[in-house]
């Protein structure tokens, strides 16, 4: 029972890190701007629709996302989805239907890219250096910008990016320059 429930956790915290702040019903009671700002504190806000829109669950999503775009991490919108779900499969197999959703939802936001076409240059195996800082999820720098990376395993293809893990981190072909 306890994987379903991590499964349905990891899948709503996937959707609330891919759907923009103005696209959810946190921005449409007017409680976050359309950056995530918060405009109406939790302790503020009685309306039981409005408790609903803004759990501690989304609070804690809204606040990773927004440190994931200040520390450079985010990316693109569907590279950041594909080292998400990556993560995903690692924790709890493969699972096409998740993906699929995902994507389906990320088509619903606007954005637009084929789960077979591939995004990038094909990674080779060599040594890369990565564009920006990577960071944990206590917000260290594990991996330095210019930093080389060697790579020569496999990768994943995820919603058309290549994703691989190097120590302990999904990188994606967007997070190097190739």
């Amino acid at each position: 029972m306890s994987r379903v429930i991590d499964a349905v956790i990891a899948y709503r915290v996937l959707k609330l890190l891919v759907t923009p702040f103005n696209k959810t019903k946190a921005f449409e009671f007017g409680i976050i701007d359309d950056k995530g700002k918060v405009l109406k504190k939790s302790k503020e806000i009685k309306d039981p629709k409005e408790r609903n829109a803004y759990t501690l669950l989304i609070r804690f999503v809204f606040n990773l996302k927004k440190l994931l775009a200040k520390v450079g991490i985010r990316g693109p919108v569907g590279s950041a989805a594909a080292a998400a779900l990556a993560f995903f499969k690692e924790e709890h197999g493969e699972n096409l239907e998740v993906e699929k959703v995902v994507y389906s939802h990320l088509k619903e936001q606007g954005f637009e890219f084929q789960i077979d076409e591939n995004y990038g240059e094909p990674l080779t195996e060599g040594t890369y250096k990565v564009k920006h800082d990577i960071y944990n999820s206590e917000g260290e720098v594990v991996i330095n910008i210019d930093e080389e990376v060697y790579f020569k395993e496999t990768t994943d293809i995820i919603m058309g990016y290549d994703v691989f893990k190097h120590n302990d981190i999904y990188l994606t072909t967007e997070d190097l320059y190739v």
